[in-house]
């Protein structure tokens, strides 16, 4: 683990080593300016790897509680315990947890067995693994009714290895939520639809109906982390999956998504859209919903550079034969998404434009894993979906590119006889 200190570490770090009291051996800190301080400090520091928040939380906060106790504030012996605890979590051997999540499937609905998500099967269940009924019938009631299990649905059940249950339970979200965004995908579970009498309900067919929690099975207990879930669950009836599905189709489709997966070079961000996608399709507020699409839509097409929007929506609109509609709809989509984000304006748009944001990012997903002309590599997606649409253009473009071919050879010639 490689830590590096900005220019202004060593400002943070001195306005730090004012704020610590030491009695007897105690550190007490000053709530208010330890935070403001800890914010300076992780301003100034980057790491060579990813580290997620609440460990590089406890990392900073181990770092300057041994800076206080040995006095020394220097950016050097702070790097050094920071990266010591660091070290000291990246070497603790992985566990096996069992994290268990329930789908809004009735237990009729005709679901596979599993579903291949990017670090491994997500199993669909009627009834709970025995280790982990166990686990769970011990239980108080109100740590049971905490869990807000429903006696009528199916259970998502995934495998996990981690070194601790809060990493544990952010690997399970990001399997099991990238399993149900191909779920929906593969039934169409998305898309503009009807809904009467429903406010701040999702707009997605199949849902986490619980939170995603983590057992412990061979230490016999429910592990202390778990993710939010918004379920409706006054709406139930209305939001429940009754009937059957066609089981092998959809076991085939998360076969081909994962196969593709593997051939392009952009996996992360493919991964990174579906969680979008599902993500906007359970969340219970519409505007909410909207700027999980949008985002989704600009990690597959936007470039890295600052750029302006309207390359996004041209990209984005050239795979669609109705392009024209296409660009208009996203164009008004995103004048949306700006309101809500700059204004906080939200009105009678907000629910349409989500529905359509759905389903074009859903069709994005698509065209990025599969379109017919094989392109695997994004910048070659990118610099086709960024050709114009005009065909008279495209011919100027194809002779532009022979006229400017013929003149490189010219100079290559060129170049190697003056070498001579």
């Amino acid at each position: 683990m490689q830590i590096h200190g900005k220019h202004h570490l060593a400002e943070a770090l001195r306005g730090l080593s004012k704020v610590p009291k030491d009695h007897d051996g105690r550190i007490a800190w000053d709530g208010a300016k330890l935070e403001q301080g800890t914010f300076e400090v992780l301003c100034n520091l980057t790491f060579n790897q990813p580290v997620d928040d609440y460990d590089k939380d406890g990392a900073i906060w181990h770092g300057l509680n041994e800076c206080a106790r040995a006095k020394d504030f220097t950016p050097k012996f702070f790097i050094q315990k920071v990266r010591g605890y660091l070290d000291g979590l990246l070497d603790m051997q992985p566990r096996s947890f069992t994290a268990v999540a329930q789908i809004n499937a009735q237990v009729g609905a005709n679901l596979p067995d599993k579903l291949m998500s990017m670090d491994g099967a997500v199993e669909i269940r009627r009834t709970l693994p025995p280790s982990s009924l166990r686990v769970i019938s011990a239980l108080d009631d109100y740590e049971r009714n905490r869990l807000n299990l429903q006696g009528d649905f199916s259970y998502l059940i995934f495998k996990v290895k981690s070194p601790n249950e809060r990493s544990a339970v952010n690997a399970a979200y990001r399997s099991m939520k990238y399993a149900l965004g191909i779920l929906n995908m593969a039934t169409n579970g998305y898309g503009v639809s009807r809904r009467y009498g429903f406010p701040n309900a999702p707009i997605g067919k199949f849902l986490s109906a619980s939170p995603i929690f983590i057992v412990d099975t061979k230490a016999r207990k429910l592990g202390n982390w778990q993710s939010e879930n918004h379920y409706p669950t006054p709406w139930k009836r209305n939001f429940s999956v009754w009937q059957g599905q066609d089981g092998q189709a959809i076991t085939q489709f998360a076969k081909n998504v994962a196969s593709d997966v593997a051939r392009i070079d952009f996996k992360e961000r493919l991964v990174q859209s579906v969680l979008l996608f599902q993500e906007g399709l359970e969340t219970g507020h519409v505007e909410v919903a909207l700027l999980k699409f949008w985002t989704g839509i600009e990690v597959l097409c936007a470039r890295e550079e600052r750029e302006p929007t309207q390359r996004v929506v041209d990209r984005a609109s050239s795979i669609f034969d109705d392009y024209g509609a296409a660009a208009m709809r996203l164009n008004f989509i995103q004048e949306f998404r700006n309101k809500v984000v700059h204004r906080g304006e939200a009105g009678d748009h907000a629910l349409l434009c989500a529905q359509y944001g759905s389903a074009y990012l859903a069709a994005l997903i698509r065209f990025f894993l599969w379109n017919i002309y094989r392109f695997r590599s994004r910048e070659m997606i990118l610099d086709f979906l960024s050709l114009p649409l005009d065909e008279k253009k495209l011919e100027g473009n194809i002779n532009l590119n022979r006229t400017r071919r013929l003149a490189l050879k010219r100079m290559t010639v060129r170049g190697r006889g003056q070498a001579q």
